[in-house]
């Protein structure tokens, strides 16, 4: 009959293969024949982590925290599987926690590192998604800029409370909603992506009927479609809210002169 040792060389030997599920098998028997082992429960943590069974993988780690609390890799290994769920506050006091036994550890200290740089990266609300959308189109980066307008549309759809399968927002939510939309449609609008520009409009109009800069966002884009028509209405739509713009009323002069040549 294998010991608990020979059972984790086994362990180890699919491991290093990336035979994961087996080296699970190996080093849950070792467990079983010696269950006080701290070290055969971060084996089982690296293993699950591995097949990408990170919630196995954190209840290891934290057995063997329980069983050794002196156990630094223990931490670490909470730590890793905190941090592939997303959940990077708790991973950065895992790996805080491993630190304060063991301060020289470079594996610990980088994990400290990447989860604390994901707590900053992480935004904290919709609102918070806007200001680095609007930090990235000031610098002329587009694509970033619609990342954080499209994760702050994520939050709040996910934040309201549907009803019947329909989201019901405050008024200030159908506002900040229907801005991320809009901004949104302008980064599309910079990169030349007009139906895009022309999607995003009208679902900022669906929800603020009179969005001044909807209407003329998405008239400028059927203007570039060629789609001169709706494009007029749109102009003259962003005018009827705010007759003082400059833009739409150029745009309707520019739409009708190439309505006068085509026909």
């Amino acid at each position: 009959m294998a010991t608990a040792q020979e059972w984790r060389e086994r362990g180890n030997a699919f491991h290093t293969r990336k035979e994961h599920a087996r080296a699970v098998e190996c080093y849950t028997s070792a467990i079983g024949l010696d269950p006080t082992s701290a070290a055969l429960r971060t084996n089982r943590a690296a293993a699950h982590h591995a097949s990408r069974d990170f919630a196995a993988a954190l209840d290891d780690a934290r057995a063997s925290v329980a069983i050794d609390p002196s156990w630094a890799k223990g931490h670490y290994r909470a730590g890793a599987a905190l941090a592939a769920m997303d959940r990077h506050a708790e991973a950065a006091d895992a790996f805080r926690a491993g630190l304060t036994l063991d301060p020289s550890n470079q594996m610990l200290a980088q994990g400290l590192a990447a989860a604390e740089k994901a707590i900053a990266d992480t935004p904290v609300d919709a609102a918070d998604c806007k200001a680095r959308g609007n930090a990235a189109y000031a610098e002329g980066g587009y694509e970033e800029a619609i990342g954080w307008y499209t994760k702050g549309i994520a939050m709040m759809v996910k934040q309201a409370q549907p009803t019947h399968g329909i989201c019901i927002y405050s008024n200030d939510g159908v506002e900040s909603l229907a801005t991320l939309y809009v901004n949104r449609a302008e980064c599309h609008r910079q990169l030349v992506d007009m139906r895009r520009v022309v999607e995003d409009c009208e679902l900022a109009l669906q929800l603020v009927p009179r969005s001044f800069k909807a209407h003329l966002r998405r008239a400028l884009a059927m203007e570039y479609l060629e789609k001169y028509d709706e494009a007029s209405a749109g102009f003259k739509a962003a005018m009827a809210i705010d007759p003082s713009g400059t833009v739409a009323s150029e745009g309707l002069r520019r739409v009708a002169a190439y309505k006068e040549v085509d026909g």
